[in-house]
């Protein structure tokens, strides 16, 4: 008897989406769970502004080293230098293909998933923060152009007793 199993390998993107949610997603639930400062909420804030304000005008370079930033700042707040050193491995590692985003609007919006996320941090709502950044981070594999992607399904066959 053969069985046949079929899938779509990952994209380049889509692992490195998954390997940021390995590496964001306990920093913010672990941000969400002790609540943050005045000065930790004022920093994120001022991190998510900076990248609203990349977005808005339209700087795509900018826009990479600011949401860079904001994203290396949530995970700093939680984590020990070895942990923020292979974040930043994986972040720069995301912003080696050329800027692909076109779209400003989306661009926005992602942006504004940071002062979200910075809301729903500060109320300590763990679910919803955890939720908006899953959702954020499989935006940045979406937006990747189609020309990263594989195109065809792969087979594996296995033949058993």
């Amino acid at each position: 008897m053969a069985a046949s199993i079929r899938f779509r390998p990952a994209t380049p993107a889509e692992g490195l989406a998954e390997l940021r949610l390995l590496i964001e997603l306990p920093a913010v639930r672990r941000l969400a769970d002790r609540g943050l400062s005045d000065q930790e909420l004022s920093l994120l804030q001022q991190l998510a502004d900076a990248t609203m304000r990349a977005a808005c005008g339209r700087d795509v370079p900018d826009y990479f080293r600011t949401d860079m930033a904001f994203h290396l700042g949530l995970l700093e707040l939680t984590s020990g230098p070895a942990h923020s050193q292979v974040a930043r491995l994986v972040l720069a590692s995301d912003r080696t293909r050329p800027p692909e985003i076109s779209d400003y609007y989306l661009m926005a919006r992602k942006a504004r998933e940071h002062s979200e996320l910075v809301g729903l941090l500060a109320d300590g709502l763990v679910s919803p923060a955890d939720q908006l950044l899953r959702l954020h981070l499989s935006r940045l594999s979406a937006s990747r152009p189609a020309s990263a992607h594989f195109a065809q399904s792969e087979s594996l066959s296995a033949a058993g007793a």
